[in-house]
């Protein structure tokens, strides 16, 4: 049963939200308590059911308000389903200073007006970290559009001439002629006009200090023909179809390999040592091996040989089979 007491035009005078659920203190003017009529009444049950009325305030939604309910007050102000005992206290004082709005709540003034200055409090510290986090989001989104917008163009610029560049094909190489062997010469000295190209391409632009680190082998990358005419000229003996396998190493490798050194400032220069390296680490594709002469040699005194060539049987080997 709701306790009377009439209903008044006055508005709330906490707006409906204000939640200060999360602050765990309430501020407390002791001076005004001490000399409040409150601290002066006889009546100890009035007296500590209305200071735990601003408590339980404090935490209700709006703050600084209460249900107009004495069986919902009795509850919330410790004499739980003693209604009748709670309206006893209630008519000696123990809702000193309250007063229903017209929303059909109580509002004590002096507990909203301490509700009011810890919200503002609140809303202006929310509003301050949320002007940080979108500064921060902004600032990663610029850092993220710099990156993504960079890389991109390297990728595109590199993407596109390699595939306008490989589709030409391994035939077009041999019908430039001398021309073009002038060219590759020039290029090894680093003179070349088609030398400067692949380096523009690879490379970033030197104009901007921040494009000058290292980059990684783009992911669709291909051979172009210009590094493998580069490498057959290394390697006389090498065939294109080998150069490709070799190629394909090459992307494997740098693909699949993590940290700093999977980026390189110069990936043509990366591929010349390559090609190096493998030429120093693997024997001519036209020279045969011992283990090639020996089985040659059992198939053609076997019978099972397709050619009529004959091999020499070098004198260690022919001990051997004696």
């Amino acid at each position: 049963m709701t306790a009377s007491m009439d209903t008044t035009d006055r508005a709330p005078l906490v707006p409906p939200d204000v939640d200060l659920r999360d602050f765990q203190f309430m501020p407390l003017d002791v001076l005004r308590l001490r000399d409040s009529d409150l601290a002066a009444t006889p009546d100890a049950e009035a007296f500590r059911s209305a200071v735990l009325s601003w408590c339980v305030a404090w935490h209700q939604i709006p703050a600084a308000s209460l249900p107009d309910d004495d069986a919902v007050l009795a509850r919330l102000l410790g004499y739980g389903r003693d209604v009748e005992t709670w309206r006893t206290v209630r008519a000696n004082g123990g809702l000193r200073g309250w007063v229903r709005c017209s929303d059909g709540r109580l509002y004590h003034p002096v507990v909203a007006q301490k509700a009011l200055a810890a919200w503002e409090a609140k809303s202006a510290r929310r509003q301050r970290t949320e002007a940080a986090r979108r500064a921060r989001a902004e600032r990663r989104t610029s850092c993220d559009m710099r990156t993504v917008t960079d890389t991109v163009t390297d990728d595109v610029t590199i993407s596109v001439t390699d595939t306008v560049t490989s589709s030409k094909g391994y035939r077009e190489r041999y019908r430039e002629g001398e021309d073009r062997r002038g060219d590759r010469d020039r290029e090894r000295e680093g003179e070349g006009e088609r030398g400067a190209r692949i380096r523009a391409r690879i490379a970033p632009p030197s104009a901007s200090p921040r494009l000058a680190r290292g980059t990684r082998l783009p992911a669709d990358w291909h051979l172009p023909d210009d590094w493998a005419d580069w490498a057959i000229e290394q390697r006389p003996d090498w065939t294109p179809s080998h150069v490709r396998h070799i190629a394909d190493c090459f992307r494997d490798y740098w693909s699949a390999k993590a940290g700093r050194d999977a980026c390189k400032l110069d990936w043509l220069a990366t591929w010349r040592n390559w090609v190096r390296r493998e030429a120093d680490r693997q024997p001519s594709t036209n020279r045969r091996t011992i283990h090639d002469e020996r089985s040659h040699t059992i198939a053609v005194l076997t019978g099972r040989a397709t050619s009529g060539r004959v091999i020499d049987i070098p004198p260690a080997t022919a001990g051997g089979m004696g």
